[in-house]
């Protein structure tokens, strides 16, 4: 059997691993863009401020392939799929032929057309080579600007500031972590974060990138321009779908896959950040660039491409733990309801001071989404209560107790701890 797989990060290097136990005589080949062994794009702000190596953020060891009798092609592009005969064309030149394929191509950044973005000195926060750009840029900076102020854009301002340079997030909402928080939870982190002199403007966009040549500032729509010797730009990412598209295959926001994570082509799958999943929480179809989901659907896709039919359902597209100060955060599931959805929700909050906040969504009495800021204390049971959509409403009135734990549903028959590897039992050692 031969398994080629397009992309070396969370959802293909697992998959890889696991066709190997799976299938321990099989010819297995990763292509990647990337050069290097796998490395983690959720500590690469941690290379930006100096804290960690390079080698230190790499979650698979160099002989990684090596071990598992993988071939790991590096920097080499895959160009286009011939799913009628079974191969890929590479940017090298080489055609490789697949008994089954797993597209694991990831995301990229979304970059507004800005005027400016060309210059010298804009760069983006997604890569290891944009934390290698960041780091060198600020050996020599003293100002620095970001342009978003979502969890990429907040890590980029906290590593520059780390490092002692004058940094300030712009953001068109008003709030920052506008997809991820809501305005309550979120200002506990921009007060963290401003104590620590990070400058935030919010309600503002940014009406091009000052130059020439060299980037030196932001232009703002009606505020004074921000000076910056480094532009930092974090504004989104996309999945990576093209070439998926190209070869005629459904795609949406992201490639479109069944509940056994194959594409409309037969021996094509995906996972990962360039795929659409179906949100437990909202019965909605999107893009869900969280590293569990992706390790979870590179372990699903491997079994279903070794002929083990396995379903991966439940899964919860919003999943964002962070801690860039003091402060950490998490936020799970369906946490901002818009008004047209608020039948049957209702939404259950708690403070202490004015640095913890806490805070439930309920929907028909189960809890679909939460919040916590500055104590994230037993976050892990309420996900657990999330997953498995147990019906609280019996207990509505100690949910956020602090006794409320596991406990009181000892011996109940509607619950249990779930794991999201239930399907995957059977797994060889």
């Amino acid at each position: 059997m031969k398994y080629v797989i397009v992309g070396a990060s969370a959802a293909g290097a697992q998959a890889a691993e696991d066709l190997r136990k799976l299938d321990p005589e099989a010819d297995i080949q990763i292509i990647t863009e990337e050069s290097g062994p796998p490395y983690s794009r959720c500590m690469i702000s941690r290379l930006a401020d100096g804290r960690l190596r390079e080698s230190e953020l790499y979650f698979k060891t160099a002989h990684f392939a090596e071990d598992r009798r993988l071939r790991y092609v590096s920097g080499v592009r895959v160009e286009r799929i011939n799913a009628a005969s079974r191969n890929v064309v590479c940017s090298n030149g080489e055609t490789v032929a697949y008994d089954e394929l797993l597209l694991a191509t990831g995301s990229r950044p979304w970059i507004p057309d800005i005027p400016g973005r060309e210059l010298d000195g804009v760069i983006s926060f997604h890569s290891l080579k944009d934390a290698k750009a960041i780091a060198a840029r600020a050996e020599t900076a003293r100002t620095a600007a970001v342009i978003g102020a979502g969890f990429a854009g907040l890590e980029a301002a906290y590593a520059l500031a780390r490092r002692g340079i004058q940094t300030t997030v712009v953001e068109r909402c008003g709030q920052i972590l506008p997809n991820q928080l809501d305005a309550q939870g979120a200002a506990i982190i921009q007060r963290d974060l401003e104590r620590m002199g990070v400058r935030i403007v919010l309600n503002q966009s940014v009406a091009g990138i000052l130059g020439p040549g060299r980037a030196t500032g932001v232009a703002l729509a009606d505020k004074p321009h921000v000076q910056a010797d480094l532009v930092v730009v974090a504004t989104g990412t996309e999945p990576n779908k093209e070439l998926a598209q190209q070869a005629g295959f459904e795609t949406g926001r992201g490639i479109r896959v069944s509940d056994r994570l194959q594409t409309s082509a037969p021996h094509v799958y995906a996972a990962g950040d360039a795929i659409e999943i179906d949100d437990a929480t909202t019965g909605r179809r999107m893009p869900s660039a969280t590293w569990f989901n992706a390790v979870l659907q590179g372990k699903f896709a491997a079994f279903n491409m070794a002929g083990r039919a396995r379903v991966y359902s439940g899964a919860i597209g919003i999943q964002n733990a962070v801690q860039f100060h003091r402060v950490p955060a998490i936020s799970f599931g369906q946490v901002l309801v818009p008004n047209e959805s608020r039948e049957n929700v209702e939404v259950l909050s708690q403070t202490e001071g004015d640095a913890v906040y806490k805070k439930l969504v309920l929907k028909n009495g189960r809890i679909v989404g939460l919040v916590f800021v500055g104590d994230i204390q037993k976050s892990g049971f309420y996900g657990a209560l999330i997953r498995h959509q147990v019906d609280v409403s019996r207990y509505r009135h100690k949910l956020l107790d602090r006794d409320f734990s596991y406990a009181v549903f000892a011996g109940g028959p509607q619950f249990g701890q779930r794991s999201p590897y239930r399907n995957l039992a059977g797994l060889a050692s």
